[in-house]
């Protein structure tokens, strides 16, 4: 039996004000605050804080005792769950516990919990723009002495390594990255006339946007495109579309007039052209036929595959003046006030994790990018995109990817503040140099509060 079960789709509505003010409340909560947590003093008699309950099953008792705290669930908690047993199996010195909390930010939000109780896991799959915080707060612990021959920072393709070092060392290991994919309904493109393309740039996807929305599609009126409200990510991408940013390094520039621009473009999508709207779930509503378009994680791609009865397209992000790509997804760290015995068997299970074959079934089973050369290269991969030319695209897409700005991975009222800044422009139809503004200046606030701390540890 799977750990993990999918839950069954049911067609969500667009968001109303105080619907979307629900979520956005309960986002709020997930942001992690994080204090610093003194020096190790309880826990095990080597003064490290202690392992939440494990419920081992008899076949695996007496080995040395693993939590994961992973964000997934659905197709990719299915496929991280058979990954984690494949390991247990494989040895008889470890034995490794899967606990699932609900996205990214259920995780760091019940690692702020752990670490004030002093009762933590072992590995937290942290999302690219988390981890960041706990190592300011020294709370993430440094691998490279836990690397070997075999398994080591050359095992990972370079770009994606490089997001997690910091001064040279490595603190957070590629596993289940993404780059945003633009995905379509062919059926509702070939009836509306379209190309069996991706639109190439924005202007080019409004544009196709008012000739598909209002049109009949299995008894329903489709629009163009699903957003979710909490896609800050995409927003980041938006802002390097129009040639703006969140920040140079520390220094925020959200509220000039790129940004701004940027802003505009999806503020007059949904309220002045209706081609869009807000959706509690878009994979939900873009599986349904109710959707066109949506913008996800290429993690997205199998459980989308899986959950539509029409073929999908995808394609690269379009652009603007510049392109929009963030890298973006998971990542493995060890937590650093963790018992050393179990850091140590916590290790193997993440180079077990970057074994080729591995690697590969991790990413054909999800969508997530290869994370290691070997898996790239591998017969799993190739055979799978030689199939569905649609797993292929995150890698060739990886060349236009970047990490998001400093601010987002840093700062944390960031994320918050954006996704507010999200919920005005698509709600209230607010202005953007208002809406902008006003983020900007919280976010500029907490950034200085933090920039001591930065410039010791991080800047160059």
């Amino acid at each position: 039996m799977s750990l993990f079960h999918r839950p069954r789709a049911t067609p969500s509505q667009a968001l109303t004000r105080r619907r979307f003010l629900a979520v956005a409340g309960m986002a709020a909560t997930a942001v992690p605050i994080l204090t610093a947590c003194g020096s190790p003093g309880s826990g095990s008699s080597s003064g490290s804080f202690a392992q939440p309950d494990v419920q081992v099953p008899g076949p695996f008792t007496g080995r040395t005792n693993v939590v994961v705290w992973s964000p997934w669930s659905g197709t990719n908690g299915e496929a991280f769950a058979a990954l984690v047993g494949r390991f247990n199996e494989s040895q008889s010195d470890v034995y490794v516990e899967v606990q699932q909390f609900q996205g990214y930010d259920g995780v760091t939000e019940k690692l702020s919990a752990g670490l004030q109780a002093r009762q933590i896991p072992e590995i937290a799959v942290f999302s690219d723009v988390s981890w960041n915080k706990f190592f300011l707060s020294n709370q993430v612990e440094p691998l490279d002495d836990y690397f070997t021959d075999s398994w080591n920072g050359g095992t990972y393709h370079d770009r994606l390594f490089e997001e997690g070092i910091v001064r040279g060392a490595s603190y957070w290991v590629p596993f289940g990255r993404s780059t945003p994919l633009f995905y379509y309904n062919k059926e509702i493109f070939a009836d509306a006339g379209l190309p069996d393309r991706a639109p190439e740039t924005w202007d080019e996807f409004r544009d196709w946007g008012k000739r598909i929305t209002g049109r009949s599609y299995r008894g329903n009126a489709v629009r163009m495109r699903a957003y979710t409200g909490s896609d800050d990510w995409y927003f980041q991408g938006l802002l390097w579309n129009h040639g703006a940013a969140i920040s140079d390094g520390l220094d925020v520039v959200v509220d000039a007039g790129p940004a701004i621009a940027a802003a505009e473009f999806d503020r007059a999508c949904i309220n002045d052209d209706k081609i869009g709207y807000l959706a509690q779930e878009i994979n939900t509503d873009f599986t349904n036929g109710l959707v066109a378009t949506i913008t996800n994680s290429t993690g997205s791609l199998t459980g989308l595959t899986k959950g539509a009865d029409f073929e999908i397209g995808a394609g690269f992000l379009p652009v603007a003046v510049d392109s929009g790509v963030p890298t973006g997804g998971a990542g493995l760290s060890i937590l650093k006030n963790a018992d050393p015995e179990r850091k140590a068997a916590a290790a193997k299970l993440i180079e077990f994790l970057a074994q080729d074959q591995q690697a590969a079934d991790w990413a054909v089973d999800t969508g997530y990018l290869p994370a290691t050369k070997g898996a790239t290269a591998s017969p799993t991969v190739t055979r799978r995109i030689a199939e569905n030319p649609n797993y292929g695209l995150a890698v060739a897409q990886l060349d236009r990817a970047r990490q998001p700005d400093a601010a987002r991975r840093y700062v944390s009222s960031t994320i918050l503040e954006m996704r507010g800044v999200i919920q005005k422009l698509y709600t209230e139809n607010a202005d953007p140099a208002a809406v902008l503004s006003a983020a900007a200046k919280v976010i500029r606030k907490d950034a200085e509060d933090i920039r001591g701390r930065y410039q010791e540890l991080v800047a160059e």
